[in-house]
């Protein structure tokens, strides 16, 4: 599908809606853009996730620097700005949700922002000054911003990179913040602060990603190491040596699958099994997080990557056997007016209702209308011999493709 249209991601602060929502952008006034090749006042951009402009706003002149966007579990636009206060834009026209001046979330003489972790529903600051304040009702008009214990981080110490446990993958039902700061990870929450994982001597960590459900955490180490560890540092999980120890620029969880690690113009998938693949990129790209995949921004482009569903595995696997790669023949072989259609048949007539299913099964996960009804047919093909009633999720796949044409066309 197409980017954003003349977007450059390396000059704008960028964000993306999960779910394959929107995508927001502002120029960031920090970045040197050449002489005419954008409009001299900043303008806040909505896209599709297709790259389709949405809607335009005047940036307001005069406001300290913006530091990051995020989007809120209900879909409003959240923009934080390097003094710590927030702004809030309704979707889709981009309108201030409160006309009033940005919403402080940061105790006076602080020192601003020093990062910041957005979730759906709050986000975490960590100040200049190496405090960290987490605010867990964003969404409303006057959020009531709380700081955590003091994370203990000496002058001479420098906080590498953090990220957060959101609440409802914590027992206290508050949010988890883990810092690295030094040779050392220490959770912070509202109760104090805990050291983790000193015996597994990972040494300074460089990135962190939390998974989709909360229990792992990737971390890249000072050596070039990839970890993969749960949140409460009990163990190593996986371990993957990376050829450079430069840290990326972005790391991120593909599901529970695999993880992303993003260098300039190298992406770098490792899963379970350690065994990795590289794509190269010769533009710009922002990782976007799902809860089934990624999905990957570039200038000109929206991909989305995912783990092949094993229905698919099953039919279209080299060499595959599988009852439902035997249907899918079956249907072929009819089309052609072969008698090796029955002969499939007979094959799997004990496992017909299972192999219908995949057939189902893997034409929701098609984006191939022309394969997707092929798949259908010779799911239709096996009810014509099946006997027992078929358990198969009842989603039309005309509302499915209408959906995806509008989001990814």
């Amino acid at each position: 599908s197409s980017g954003v249209g003349r977007l450059d991601l390396s000059t704008h602060i960028v964000a993306a809606a999960p779910f394959g929502g929107p995508i927001a952008a502002v120029r960031d006034d920090s970045k040197i853009v050449q002489l005419h090749s954008e409009p001299s006042r900043r303008r806040l951009l909505l896209f599709s996730s297709s790259g389709h402009p949405l809607a335009s706003s005047p940036w307001t002149p005069h406001l300290p620097r913006l530091h990051s966007l995020a989007f809120s579990s209900s879909l409003n636009l959240l923009a934080l700005l390097s003094d710590g206060s927030l702004l809030r834009f309704r979707l889709p026209d981009l309108n201030p949700i409160t006309s009033s001046s940005p919403v402080p979330l940061l105790p006076p003489a602080s020192g601003g922002v020093a990062d910041a972790v957005f979730w759906g529903g709050g986000v975490a600051i960590l100040t200049e000054d190496n405090r960290v304040v987490v605010t867990t009702d964003i969404e409303v008009d006057d959020p009531h911003p709380r700081e955590l214990a003091d994370p203990g981080v000496a002058e001479d110490e420098q906080v590498l990179c953090m990220a957060v446990v959101e609440p409802q993958f914590v027992m206290s039902g508050s949010p988890e913040v883990l810092l690295a700061v030094g040779d050392r990870v220490v959770a912070v929450d509202e109760d104090g602060v805990q050291v983790l994982g000193e015996a597994l001597e990972i040494g300074p960590v460089q990135k962190m990603a939390v998974s989709p459900n909360g229990k792992l955490l990737a971390a890249f180490a000072h050596d070039g190491r990839l970890l993969v560890i749960p949140t409460d540092f009990s163990r190593i999980i996986f371990e993957y040596e990376c050829d450079s120890a430069l840290p990326p620029d972005q790391i991120a969880w593909c599901g529970l699958d695999s993880v992303l690690l993003y260098w300039s113009e190298v992406l770098l998938m490792v899963g379970p099994n350690g065994d990795p693949v590289q794509y190269n990129y010769d533009e710009p790209v922002m990782l976007i997080p799902e809860c089934d995949g990624v999905r990957i921004l570039t200038n000109s482009s929206m991909e989305f990557l995912h783990r092949v569903p094993d229905s698919t595995t099953l039919i279209f696997g080299i060499g595959s056997m599988s009852p439902a790669a035997l249907l899918y023949d079956a249907r072929d072989h009819y089309d052609k007016q072969s008698a090796k259609a029955y002969d499939n048949y007979q094959l799997i007539s004990s496992s017909l209702p299972e192999a219908i299913e995949a057939c189902i099964d893997a034409a929701g996960y098609e984006f191939d209308v022309s394969r997707q009804h092929t798949l259908l047919r010779a799911a239709t093909y096996g009810l014509a011999f099946c006997r027992q009633s078929i358990s198969t999720r009842t989603l039309s796949r005309n509302v499915q493709n209408f959906t995806r044409s509008k989001c990814c066309s």
